[in-house]
C-alpha cells in the first residue's frame, strides 16, 4: 500500500481525469429492453433516448453477477460493466435468450472510457467545448471534444458530478489532451481507487459479487420495489420484507494502514472484514468493509486483526 499522489486532490478540489477499465457492450434489438427488464433489478419498461439507468444483474439466489450502467442512444443501449465482466454478462444474457430479437456486441478494447470527476468537472467539460448544462443528470449524449465525437454520460459520483467520456480507442489521446488543456489533472489507477473508497462507492469483487446480494452492498438505489418479476426477485424481496440482510457495507476510518481482508472486532465479537483500503492525500487511511448488521452502526470503534494498534471507526458510506 503506497501513498496517494498529490494529483488525487484534483478529484476533491478540482477536476481529475482517469482512464477507467469498464467492460463495454452495445445492445440492440426490439426485445433487448424487455429481456434486460426481466433479468435485472431496476424498472426498465422504458428507457428514453438520452437517459441512463443503473441496474443489478442477479442470479436465481439473488447474488450479484454485476452492476450494469445502461444508456439509451441511437436506437440501441450502451452497457458499461465492471472491469472484466463483459463476457460473463454477455453469456448470462445469452442463456436467457430464447428467440428474442436481441444482439449483444462486445466493444471492450475498441472503446475507451475516461472519467472526469470533481467539483470543477463541469467547468472543465464546458471549457473543452461541451457545455455540462446541456447534458441532463443521469443522461448521455454525443459531444465534440478535441475534434472527436464522444458519447458522454453524466452522473453523480461522491459529492460531485462525474462525466464518463466514451470514445474509440484511437481517439483517446486527443480527448485526454483536450480535457487536460481545459484544466483537468490526470489521476492514475491508484489515485482513482483511493477516491472511490473515500466516496464509499462499492466495486465488483470487493464489496459485491457472487458472494453476496445487492442489499449488503447498499445497491438498493439500483433496485425497484414495484416492478414485475426478475431473476432473483423472490430472494431479494424476502430479505427486505423480513429484514434478513446479514451484512452491510460500511465506510471505515482507520488510524493507520491495515490489509484488505483483515477482520474487524467489536470487543470479543467478529464484526466484519475490510474489503478495500487506501491511503488518502492528507495522509489518513480510508476503507470499506462488509459488517455484520448487528454491528453496522455509525461511530462504533473496532480493533483490526493483523494491524496492532490500529483502530477502525465505522460510518455510513457517503454515497448511501
Amino acid at each position: 500500500m503506497s501513498s496517494v499522489p498529490a494529483s488525487t486532490k484534483a478529484l476533491r478540489e478540482g477536476a481529475g481525469l482517469a482512464v477507467r477499465p469498464f467492460g463495454v457492450l452495445w445492445i440492440t434489438g426490439a426485445d433487448a429492453l424487455d429481456l434486460l427488464n426481466r433479468l435485472t433489478t431496476n424498472k426498465l419498461e422504458s428507457l428514453p433516448d438520452g437517459t441512463s439507468r443503473a441496474t443489478v444483474l442477479t442470479n436465481g439466489d439473488g447474488r450479484v453477477l454485476d452492476l450494469l450502467h445502461l444508456g439509451a442512444l441511437d436506437a440501441g443501449y450502451w452497457c458499461l460493466t465492471s472491469p472484466g465482466r463483459a463476457e460473463a454478462v454477455t453469456e448470462w444474457l445469452d442463456t436467457y435468450t430464447f428467440g428474442e430479437d436481441i444482439t449483444v456486441a462486445p466493444r471492450t478494447g475498441q472503446v475507451s472510457v475516461l472519467t472526469l470527476a470533481g467539483p470543477r468537472a463541469g467547468a472543465v467539460f464546458a471549457a473543452a467545448g461541451a457545455p455540462a448544462d446541456a447534458l441532463a443528470p443521469d443522461g448521455l449524449a454525443h459531444a465534440a471534444i478535441g475534434g472527436v465525437d464522444a458519447v458522454v454520460w453524466r452522473y453523480g459520483f461522491g459529492p460531485a458530478d462525474a462525466f464518463d467520456v466514451q470514445v474509440n480507442v484511437a481517439d483517446q489521446q486527443a480527448v485526454r489532451e483536450a480535457l487536460e488543456g481545459a484544466g483537468a489533472t490526470t489521476v492514475d489507477e491508484a489515485g482513482w481507487e483511493a477516491h472511490r473508497i473515500a466516496c464509499g462507492v462499492p466495486a465488483h469483487g470487493a464489496e459485491y459479487g457472487a458472494f453476496n446480494n445487492p442489499l449488503e452492498a447498499r445497491l438498493e438505489w439500483a433496485i425497484s420495489d414495484d416492478k414485475g418479476c426478475y431473476t432473483g426477485q423472490e430472494v431479494i424481496a424476502r430479505l427486505q420484507t423480513y429484514r434478513k440482510v446479514q451484512r452491510l457495507l460500511m465506510a471505515v476510518r482507520l488510524s493507520g494502514p491495515a490489509p484488505v481482508g483483515a477482520v474487524l472486532r467489536a470487543g470479543d465479537a467478529e464484526a466484519g472484514a475490510l474489503t478495500s483500503v487506501a491511503a488518502q492525500p492528507d495522509g489518513s487511511w480510508a476503507a470499506l468493509a462488509l459488517v455484520r448488521t448487528a454491528h453496522a452502526t455509525p461511530g462504533i470503534s473496532c480493533t483490526v486483526e493483523g494491524a496492532p494498534g490500529v483502530q477502525a471507526t465505522l460510518a455510513i458510506p457517503a454515497t448511501s
